[in-house]
């Protein structure tokens, strides 16, 4: 593999702007200069460690405050809607940044950063503890006087908005920038499903293992050391991830190109405004108003806007292990231990659907080339932009890959629908009988009457809910590869920007939903309220399919099916 230097690459790429991925040159750098495997090792280590330290940086709201629920419905309001304002200016950010290592190392530092410096503020307001048996709630003298400990928890709240926003920021720069950039044709070992599906597979990794390492740090400790130990990882981990990402930079070509944009007219414009106008505030805002507006527009004029959206309304959902519906098994009677147990066996189902997804996606892309929209999907966009999309490399085969991917995201929300409505039964014998309840027909009451004995109500439940996340992450997956192929490179990262809005507000449309109906009795209408979001959801997404593909089930195919059944009875009898 012949490597250039970057500052070569880079006067390079000022001469000729045309050689981006996707051009003439950029196709034979994929087939010259692939993904090796050790790109690939620093890859998925950089990926880890970020990923690690975001699901072990737990919030120990509940040992500083622990007779109130005030200051954690706080925290989590204030980064939720911090999320909804600035996600979307954090992905044009990403977009339009040149340099793809600055980037992302801009991200892992401010994320890190965040991190130690909450980390620090925290071991001093959190209860001192005396020993091994203090949980986490429990409370206990602080080392700083009540008036400095609640400004010390202000700027911990600047710090968790500042943490948020740099591990969106990463997530963007690695999902939608780093590695659809570094990944290698569809067929490759190395394409983009494969890439996806193992930064996937740490992703759910790290989510089921690193807080259970760290709760019994605290278990066997105290919290103090917990909140210790999350600072010291986030610092030991800081170099090698930047040393990781550098590697995978310095050895791929495609990586160290400068990204170009199309504001380069709109830049000058601004400068000569901002120069005349001695930098006035107001033009400023106005400015930044006009482009955080542009951001949704073009979001909702991309070929693949309802997939994201649909994705993105399933986080209104509260049908998954989360605080909410643990806190609600936990009043019905369900031992701690049975959850756990479920819940592992969830995570294990969620890490399943990752090796399922790369075979799914190339069985179901057999079919090429068929559909209303195929193959049209980029004649409204420029050609420059066309020519960087992963569709233009290798167009039979990336059309047939898209073609899987809409097929399985398919089976995968559909799925997850279907193994819901048992859950929502099973809530519903569960839940104690409310007015509204006993006033529904005879006919429907009898339906939501308790369907069967306990242990067998346990596992309808425990075994729909763990088998639906099958089909969450395949839909997830799958969705997130169109939104990656199918908007132009300088749109993806602020389009995934808008759709992390769109899920934070959702997840905030949930919890004010939780609030509203709060007492245990009401949560099977949070249940039902969740199974018609996936419903909608599910039947949102079919509509796309049938508008790309021009249908959803092969009938002829099935017709043949049943005359070959039919002649081969006939012949056999």
């Amino acid at each position: 593999m012949s490597l250039v230097n970057g500052p070569e690459l880079e006067a390079a790429t000022a001469e000729n702007l045309s050689e981006r991925p996707g051009s003439p040159t950029s196709r034979l750098d994929f087939q010259e200069d692939g993904m090796t495997g050790s790109q690939a090792l620093n890859l998925y280590t950089s990926h880890f460690l970020s990923t690690w330290n975001v699901r072990t940086y737990i919030i120990f709201t509940a040992a500083a405050y622990p007779d109130t629920l005030v200051a954690s419905s706080i925290r989590g309001i204030v980064t939720t809607l911090a999320s909804i304002c600035f996600a979307s200016i954090v992905g044009r950010w990403v977009d339009h940044a040149p340099h793809r290592l600055k980037t992302l190392s801009s991200t892992i530092s401010v994320n890190r950063v965040s991190v130690i410096g909450a980390s620090a503020l925290w071991f001093f307001i959190v209860g001192a503890g005396s020993g091994p048996q203090e949980s986490i709630t429990t409370e206990a003298t602080s080392w700083v006087p009540s008036s400095w400990k609640d400004a010390m928890f202000a700027l911990i709240l600047f710090l968790g908005i500042l943490e948020t926003l740099s591990a969106s920021g990463n997530m963007l720069s690695m999902e939608r920038d780093f590695i659809v950039t570094a990944a290698d044709p569809d067929g490759r070992p190395y394409d983009l499903t494969h890439l996806n599906s193992v930064m996937r597979r740490i992703d759910l990794i790290c989510k089921l293992i690193a807080p259970i390492l760290i709760s019994i740090i605290v278990s066997a400790t105290n919290v103090r050391v917990g909140v210790l130990v999350v600072g010291v990882m986030s610092a030991a981990s800081w170099g090698i991830e930047l040393l990781c990402a550098k590697r995978v930079w310095d050895l791929n070509p495609r990586l160290r190109v400068l990204k170009t944009t199309d504001d380069r007219v709109e830049t000058q414009a601004e400068s000569f405004t901002e120069s005349t106008c001695l930098q006035n505030f107001g033009i400023r805002v106005a400015r930044s108003l006009r482009r955080y507006g542009q951001d949704f527009r073009n979001y909702f004029s991309s070929a693949v806007w309802i997939p994201s959206m649909a994705l993105s309304l399933l986080h209104i959902s509260a049908l998954s292990y989360s605080a909410t519906f643990i806190t609600f098994l936990l009043n019905a009677g369900f031992s701690l231990a049975l959850i756990t147990i479920a819940r592992a066996a969830g995570s294990v189902v969620e890490i399943s659907s990752t090796v399922v997804t790369p075979v799914g996606v190339h069985y179901l892309s057999k079919a090429k080339n068929h559909g209303r929209l195929r193959g049209m999907i980029g004649a409204r966009n420029d050609s420059e932009d066309i020519g960087a999309t992963l569709l233009e490399q290798a167009p039979d085969q990336q059309a047939g890959t898209e073609t899987g991917l809409e097929r399985l995201g398919l089976w995968g929300v559909s799925w997850q629908l279907l193994n819901l409505v048992p859950v929502v039964f099973a809530l519903w014998s569960l839940a104690p009988q409310d007015p509204i309840t006993t006033s529904l027909p005879t006919l429907v009451s009898r339906i939501l009457t308790p369907l069967a004995s306990r242990p067998v109500l346990a596992f309808i439940l425990f075994f729909s809910l763990s088998i639906s996340r099958f089909g969450l992450w395949i839909f997830d997956l799958t969705t997130q590869q169109l939104t990656q192929t199918m908007n132009p490179p300088s749109q993806r990262s602020s389009f995934a920007g808008v759709e992390y809005s769109f899920v934070s507000f959702f997840e905030l449309a949930q919890h004010i939903i939780t609030i509203a109906l709060h007492r245990p009795e009401q949560f099977k209408w949070i249940a039902l309220v969740s199974l018609v979001a996936v419903a909608v959801s599910t039947v949102t997404y079919a509509g796309w399919v049938w508008k790309m593909r021009g249908h959803l089930v092969h009938w002829e195919r099935i017709g043949k099916g049943c005359e070959c059944v039919k002649f081969r009875v006939r012949h056999e009898g």
